[in-house]
């Protein structure tokens, strides 16, 4: 008989199969054994997607603040009291950016996310010099445009050990504003109105979770796509490392092909620190390519691959530092050019960049620096 072949389309399973004789695992298949992995369970609590990219507390509560500078602020007097200077510093840069203009703005922003940086490489144990390390230029002789403003990380100084903190690779430090721009989930829908010709750079997520399945107890993220971008023919540009999950036959659900292996309850304390460290590593790797907007409800969203997109593999704290490193730079040196551009027809993507990303930056560093998951209080997710 022929080899096992299912047709699926994604909400649906087909019921078009040829089965394999004595092929147990297609018999199961066609009776209908498609059934959706339990949600994993750590410490009594559901392991959800975490904002933090590296070492997640996931047995943690949600931390529910309106304001994370003073949270962080009274985590680290209890804990590592010589990073405190520099949230400070970061907190006081924020405040004046508020009440500045956008031509001036960025210059007041980009120091807050700097010294937000250091706090957060301080706790962490992470080496860095006094360095930026990143810098911008613009050839004069060119047109004045976004994708002209080029951004390189340089081979050390602040930005540089950020990445290096969050385990990006060093390949292809140099990319043009407008790419970095583009990579930003929270100005993305901005980025597409000022650049009708670019393609959608994101699938939105619902419910991002690890399973787990129940006999193996291998653990995989998990997430759900919803409305017109669980087409069949978008999912043609699902990540490499993602597949259609087939066990939500009324939904699309989306996994990872990675796993890596939990621990069992009779198992010992060694085991469950190796499969903690697994999924450390599990998350890092999702988190390189799934981001959020910060909102009252995160909004989580996976990136495509799409052909003839500028696509940058770094976090978004690395791109939003470099990015206001670059407006700063045309603030402090060339006003007339950033006020070119504020006039033109990017004034609304800068405009959007300017005044979404401090909140951004805030959110997803206090969650790395904390291991915290932080949420506005009234709010349930």
């Amino acid at each position: 008989m022929p080899a096992t072949r299912l047709i699926v389309e994604p909400g649906k399973i087909s019921t078009k199969l040829d089965i394999l004789e004595n092929d147990a695992e297609s018999v199961r298949l066609t009776l209908g054994g498609f059934m959706p992995a339990a949600e994993l369970k750590y410490k009594n609590r559901t392991a959800y997607f975490r904002k933090t990219i590296t070492k997640p507390i996931f047995g943690s509560e949600s931390v529910l603040t309106r304001d994370a500078f003073e949270f962080v602020e009274l985590w680290l007097r209890n804990n590592k009291k010589e990073a405190l200077p520099f949230w400070e510093q970061a907190k006081f840069f924020a405040q004046a950016a508020k009440e500045l203009p956008p031509i001036s703005a960025p210059l007041t922003s980009y120091y807050s996310f700097l010294n937000a940086t250091k706090a957060l490489l301080l706790v962490k144990g992470q080496s860095f010099t006094d360095r930026h390390g990143v810098s911008g230029q613009w050839d004069p002789s060119s047109k004045r445009a976004l994708s002209n403003e080029n951004i390189t990380v340089r081979g050390s100084g602040i930005v540089t050990s950020l990445s290096d903190y969050l385990g990006e690779s060093r390949e292809s430090p140099t990319f043009s504003l407008s790419d970095a721009l583009g990579n930003l989930p929270f100005i993305h829908r901005a980025y597409r109105h000022t650049f009708t010709s670019k393609n959608e750079l994101f699938f939105p997520l619902k419910k991002p979770v690890y399973r787990i399945h129940p006999t193996d107890r291998y653990v995989w993220f998990s997430a759900e796509i919803p409305g017109r971008m669980s087409d069949p023919r978008v999912l043609k540009t699902l990540p490499t490392g993602f597949e259609v999950d087939l066990g939500f036959p009324d939904k699309c659900v989306i996994r990872s092909k990675r796993r890596v292996k939990w621990f069992g309850r009779r198992d010992s304390s060694e085991a469950e620190k190796k499969a903690v460290a697994g999924l450390w590593a599990l998350h890092r790797k999702m988190r390189r390519e799934i981001s959020f907007i910060s909102a009252p409800q995160d909004l989580w969203y996976l990136k495509r691959s799409v052909s003839g997109a500028e696509t940058i593999n770094r976090s978004n704290l690395v791109l939003i530092l470099a990015s206001m490193h670059r407006l700063s730079e045309l603030s402090r040196y060339d006003p007339a050019g950033l006020s070119t551009y504020l006039s033109s027809k990017v004034n609304w993507l800068l405009s959007e960049f300017i005044r979404l990303s401090p909140s951004q930056f805030i959110d997803e560093i206090s969650c790395e620096i904390t291991g915290l998951e932080m949420r506005l209080p009234g709010v349930r997710p």
